[in-house]
């Protein structure tokens, strides 16, 4: 059972079903579209609800800082995640004066919400948890915008798109997030009694993402899958990379770790061994 948000990101497990790349490793992929984000990821993990799920770093990080089992068995994005910052159509504020906004959030520790932190980091303005509404997805986001409930949200920027387009939400910003942006989460369950299929199961997403990216249908597909626009697929297709090996890189989390716990989402520094199931390949 591996879950995801119904995203591009996640094309190459859909390509993978469809052409049959997981049979040849012996597995049958459940696969479970999760609008609600990482925080909605993270608890089904925790209530065995996935045994797989493709979690923003930041997020799963933030979980297994709070006690949960789920572990990063590896990375699944490499290249960083492109926040849309964005408000409500009759919003006046601008990335100069968001300190007093209200700022969606799926849920708690979701990308949005810590995210947003990130983001006050890097143009100098606080947040605090007083300035979050918690509206459970984008689609709720739009409706507390229309309800004049919150003003602010950070979304992934080319699937918010159509919602500027079409003039529900309206983009001031954009927030480059500092670190790889997806990981592949083993659930604690999972990984106590079916670890052995930990290890096919990277290889044989792998190996769909190496297919994935020399078809030369792939961008078309994804336009026509996620309902997008082909040349702002195009646009993002040229910043994407897949990790197309089984590796983590210890620095990578440390220094995700070490920005967490600078802008108080974390009370105290995790080591890369905590946060990896126990035979990951780390470096």
């Amino acid at each position: 059972r591996v879950g995801g948000v119904p995203e591009h990101f996640n094309y190459p497990w859909h390509y993978g079903i469809a052409h049959d790349i997981f049979q040849e490793y012996n597995l049958s992929i459940e696969w479970v579209d999760v609008k609600g984000g990482s925080g909605a990821m993270c608890a089904m993990l925790d209530n065995d609800e996935l045994d797989i799920a493709l979690v923003l770093t930041e997020g799963i990080i933030k979980k297994i800082h709070k006690g949960s089992s789920s572990r990063i068995i590896q990375q699944y994005v490499k290249s960083p995640l492109v926040w849309g910052v964005h408000s409500s159509p009759k919003s006046s504020f601008s990335s100069e004066n968001l300190g007093k906004a209200r700022f969606a959030r799926s849920r708690p520790g979701s990308g949005s919400h810590l995210m947003s932190y990130v983001h006050a980091e890097q143009k100098g303005y606080e947040l605090h948890e007083e300035n979050f509404v918690t509206v459970g997805n984008i689609d709720g986001a739009i409706e507390s915008f229309k309800k004049n409930e919150s003003d602010i949200l950070l979304w992934e920027k080319f699937m918010t798109q159509p919602y500027v387009d079409n003039g529900e939400c309206k983009r001031i910003d954009q927030c480059i997030s500092p670190w790889p942006c997806f990981m592949m989460v083993g659930s604690g369950t999972f990984l106590k009694t079916r670890s052995k299929l930990a290890k096919p199961l990277g290889e044989a997403i792998v190996a769909a993402i190496n297919k994935v990216v020399i078809d030369p249908d792939t961008t078309r597909q994804i336009a026509k899958t996620y309902l997008l626009e082909q040349s702002q697929v195009d646009e993002w297709y040229s910043s994407i990379e897949w990790q197309t090996s089984p590796w983590v890189s210890q620095k990578m989390l440390v220094n995700v770790c070490t920005t967490l716990r600078r802008i108080d989402i974390l009370d105290k520094q995790l080591e890369a061994q905590e946060l990896c199931y126990s035979h990951a390949k780390l470096y």
